[in-house]
């Protein structure tokens, strides 16, 4: 079996790795590279053919092509393999493949994605069972399946990258958060992009489940012919069977007969979007048969997770918030939502090719001030302005924005990074991006 990897980062990596350890061929090659030494030092031991040209690929020796995540379909080298007959995957689809004995529990939504992989991951911890949070959340899956044998659950955060290029993979515990619109650049179309998200259970059997999220008019509709066992999750109603909060309280329904979980309000993660997050991985701990009362003291003793609305500093009584991963509307929408207080708000960076609009067309939040950056604050101004919001700031990076905070903040006040833009052109993640915001936050008064 002949494996080409295309793409040399934390996946591809992972995958040499694996695949190497297991005595496939593999040719790797990257055509963003131009030192190849970190990685050649980073798979020193392991046999793989690096290639360094595009002209020297072989399209007619593989058998089988793993992309990482971010490449798009329409990347002139994949169109040469699909060309070619040669089957593209990601490596979701491969973990399936390679260890169909494991068990690989998994999770997606346009938003919420790693709090819920982490907190079920946390769940599952407590319960005395051994899982590990894989995937999406910058962990290279493969690699640490194979090397961490006495894990008994592995949790993937599953992108939509990954999930577009899945033919059989499947879990017997899936969940689906929530789905809007995001990374049209990338799928082509809203369709095609809600398509993609549906293969997390396109692959599912009658005795695996999937908890979704019953509030979520997109999910509620491509369930309909789901194969697996639903459980339904809602904030909105009270239901004879799945997980639901009502007044603030969140139960477990079975035919009717409830149960009580825990209280929102001893949650330590803030926002409606969180409890949210919460009754998925209720529920799907509940599908693991974990008990109610694990899943409740687990759940109030887990901690925010880095660059999610993660409280950094108060300076001058201004409170500061990293919420990097905040990479899309609806995930800035729901982080504005977490606040009361005037909010400052730091957004911009990558053009996805959205409208900004429905960031400003409700207007139930606190919106004091903005300060834009990166190829959007044009595009986010223009739209600001559409609905009457004129308290705009352009800068060009970072430490602008936060020194222009300091000018205009005021006792009281919440300095939110939620930048509804991916951050690429500017830093290379979202976690990087997080962690400058953070450096510079700590300076602040130095």
């Amino acid at each position: 079996m002949n494996y080409f990897i295309l793409g040399l980062g934390i996946t591809g990596i992972s995958t040499i790795k694996t695949l190497s350890s297991m005595g496939y061929n593999i040719y790797a090659f990257d055509e963003n590279l131009e030192d190849f030494s970190t990685v050649e030092a980073s798979l020193k031991g392991y046999n793989y053919k690096l290639i360094k040209n595009k002209e020297d690929i072989n399209y007619e020796i593989i058998d089988t092509v793993v992309k990482s995540p971010g490449i798009k379909l329409e990347n002139e080298i994949l169109e040469n393999f699909k060309k070619s007959n040669k089957e593209v995957i990601s490596d979701l689809e491969l973990a399936y493949r390679l260890f169909p004995e494991k068990n690989l529990i998994s999770i997606t939504g346009t938003n919420g994605k790693t709090t819920t992989t982490m907190l079920l991951t946390h769940i599952i911890n407590s319960s005395g069972k051994k899982a590990m949070a894989i995937g999406n959340i910058g962990v290279g899956m493969l690699w640490e399946i194979y090397s961490n044998r006495n894990i008994d659950y592995f949790v993937i955060e599953a992108s939509s990258f990954q999930l577009a290029t899945v033919n059989t993979f499947r879990s017997k515990v899936a969940g689906i958060i929530n789905i809007s619109e995001d990374h049209i650049d990338w799928h082509g179309s809203y369709k095609k992009y809600i398509d993609d998200k549906s293969n997390i259970f396109k692959h599912q059997k009658n005795d695996d489940f999937l908890v979704a999220n019953k509030d979520d008019e997109i999910i509620n509709k491509i369930i309909k012919e789901v194969k697996s066992k639903v459980i339904y999750v809602s904030q909105k109603e009270e239901l004879t069977n799945g997980v639901y909060e009502k007044n603030g309280e969140v139960f477990y329904s079975n035919n009717g007969i409830k149960e009580y979980i825990l209280n929102t309000k001893d949650l330590k993660i803030v926002g409606k979007h969180n409890v949210q997050n919460t009754l998925i991985a209720v529920g799907m701990a509940i599908c693991l048969k974990i008990d109610t009362d694990i899943i409740s003291k687990a759940c109030t003793s887990f901690n925010p997770v880095e660059h999610r609305i993660e409280f950094v500093r108060e300076f001058k009584g201004i409170k500061f918030y990293n919420d990097s991963k905040g990479t899309n509307i609806d995930a800035t929408l729901k982080a504005l939502n977490s606040f009361k207080a005037p909010i400052i708000l730091i957004a911009g960076g990558y053009d996805k090719k959205v409208s900004f609009d429905e960031l400003f067309k409700a207007g139930d939040h606190n919106l004091k001030s903005l300060i834009l950056f990166g190829d959007t604050k044009y595009k986010i101004k223009n739209s600001a302005e559409k609905f009457g919001y004129d308290n705009i700031h352009l800068v060009d990076n970072m430490e602008s924005a936060i020194n222009k905070i300091e000018e205009i903040g005021k006792n009281g006040d919440i300095a939110l990074l939620s930048p509804a833009c991916a951050s690429w052109g500017m830093y290379k993640s979202y976690i990087e991006r997080g962690k400058d915001f953070k450096r510079l936050v700590y300076k602040l008064g130095e």
